[in-house]
């Protein structure tokens, strides 16, 4: 949210990924000499003119939402003779009860291709079938302002099941998954305090339980 020079310094001294959601950011990050395979593409209205900026300049992996993007990706990457990794954005279905305007893991999200509508199982193949995106995993997304570690239990639930379906019908393991979402501020006293070590101590615990539960690798 903070796309300037020095912020994209800061992150690459700390080691970290970013995310950018257009050809403004990328070019912030860019000319801030950030690492370029550690960024993040999102934004569910990609151009053809945004897809060809972030391949031409090294960007790490583009986060897809819909079909049409995973197609545009596929032949703006064959027109320049590489392979992109990508991940698929998936609607998991899990209402955070946080504000509306940032609740974005509902099934009718205007964000990613919902697992109970097939969507996501269909985006899956078209992307493994695509000879010029490399599938490296998935992301999703709750919303933010989220209180309360459960709704990232409940996540964990539901994108287990799903790897395990995706490597039960296509032989595919995720190398990654992005479980997304933000641990809320405190903007007034009323708000919880959240022991933010503890809930992911909580969450991972979750997730090593239901991957070995499921019987596949770790992501």
């Amino acid at each position: 949210a903070c796309a300037f020079k020095r912020m994209y310094a800061i992150m690459a001294e700390e080691g970290l990924s970013v995310d950018v959601v257009s050809c403004g950011e990328m070019a912030t990050a860019y000319a801030a000499g950030f690492p370029m395979e550690q960024v993040y593409f999102h934004s569910s209205n990609k151009t053809d003119f945004d897809i060809a900026y972030a391949i031409d300049h090294g960007v790490g992996c583009f986060v897809v939402d819909h079909p049409e993007e995973l197609a545009a990706i596929n032949a703006v990457a064959a027109e320049k003779g590489v392979v992109q990794p990508v991940m698929l954005r998936i609607t998991p279905g899990i209402d955070c009860h946080t504000y509306e305007a940032v609740n974005t893991g509902k099934v009718d999200s205007k964000f990613g291709s919902a697992i109970v509508t097939g969507d996501a199982a269909r985006i899956t193949k078209q992307a493994l079938d695509a000879a010029n995106v490399k599938l490296v995993g998935f992301h999703c997304h709750i919303g933010s302002q989220v209180f309360d570690s459960s709704v990232y239990i409940a996540t964990v639930d539901v994108m287990v099941d799903f790897l395990a379906e995706m490597k039960a019908t296509f032989g595919y393991s995720a190398e990654k998954l992005d479980i997304g979402g933000g641990y809320g501020v405190r903007y007034v006293a009323a708000d919880p305090v959240i022991d933010i070590a503890a809930s992911i101590r909580e969450v991972a615990q979750q997730m090593q339980v239901r991957v070995a539960e499921a019987g596949i690798e770790m992501p």
